[in-house]
């Protein structure tokens, strides 16, 4: 995939998202009562949060895509990704229920020589796994139902970004969270005003924005290739 493209893409992802949050948030003109502006911007909230939570995992799965299509060696990527490509392998070794077949029998439930022989049988594959075309898949981009600082975190991790020197708004993101929270456990009854929306939706356009930045400047870096 053409990196040109591929920003495209993710540039696309985020212009949509906005677009129809614009559109929504154009009916306000069309609203006269001032309890009934307060009760829509309730549903404001709502679709801000679907923006966030949607345009950050449809950007890093496009990243995904975009290394994958690239036919790399493990042993081309850096350890993170290559890391994230054995997620599947990893759960298969770790797979409690698999026994080694020259003890199945005789030692069914001895569970820790079962989990050495599995380990045993990694080690001598390794070699093998860094021959391997690097494939990542879409679940390494969890976003949990509440994409929370700490979520997001743990996918910039798993993806090999520098999440420690990254400036995530982790306040925005609460606060957005704590909103849409509120008016799904029905807490926030009377409804939100002006200011405190118009300030919401600033913060979250900002935060998605350097999410926006982040990917697209890792893929310009070639940031999920090793470093010789």
């Amino acid at each position: 995939m053409d990196k040109i493209d591929v920003i495209g893409q993710i540039e696309e992802e985020l212009t949509w998202r906005l677009e129809e949050l614009n559109f929504l948030k154009n009916q306000l003109s069309v609203i006269n009562k001032e309890d009934d502006k307060l009760r829509y911007r309730k549903s404001l909230v709502v679709m801000l949060y679907s923006c966030y939570e949607g345009f950050c995992k449809s950007a890093f799965q496009i990243y995904i895509k975009m290394i994958n299509s690239q036919a790399l060696l493990r042993s081309e990527v850096n350890l993170h990704i290559r890391t994230s490509s054995l997620h599947e392998m990893f759960l298969e070794y770790g797979n409690e229920s698999k026994k080694d077949e020259r003890f199945k029998r005789s030692l069914p439930e001895d569970n820790k020589l079962h989990k050495y022989s599995r380990q045993i049988t990694f080690v001598e594959e390794f070699n093998n796994f860094l021959t391997e075309q690097v494939y990542i898949s879409d679940s390494i981009v969890d976003t949990e139902s509440n994409l929370k600082p700490a979520v997001l975190k743990k996918i910039l991790y798993r993806l090999g970004f520098p999440f420690e020197e990254i400036d995530i708004s982790e306040a925005t993101i609460n606060k957005l969270l704590n909103y849409r929270n509120s008016i799904a456990h029905g807490s926030q009854k009377i409804g939100i005003k002006e200011i405190d929306y118009e300030s919401l939706e600033s913060d979250v356009k900002k935060l998605m924005n350097n999410v926006r930045v982040i990917i697209i400047n890792a893929i310009q870096d070639d940031l999920f290739l090793e470093i010789i």
